[in-house]
């Protein structure tokens, strides 16, 4: 199992000098109410954009 692990990790740095991967450029916001985020959004609503993934409690947006 071990040796997989190594071996995938040599492949991913062989795939890396040959052909870098893309870099991750995804924006990260939060709505925060005394320094206790409430909402995190990753991504944006862009016309490029493939992901928008939106974190929050829904019970307490129930509540307000």
């Amino acid at each position: 199992m071990a040796n997989t692990k190594v071996n995938y990790l040599e492949k991913v740095v062989q795939e890396n000098k040959l052909k870098p991967y893309k870099r991750n450029t995804s924006r990260i916001t939060d709505v925060s109410k005394d320094f206790n985020a409430e909402t995190i959004y990753i991504g944006s609503k862009g016309r490029n954009t493939k992901v928008h993934l939106r974190i929050y409690d829904k019970k307490a947006e129930q509540l307000s």
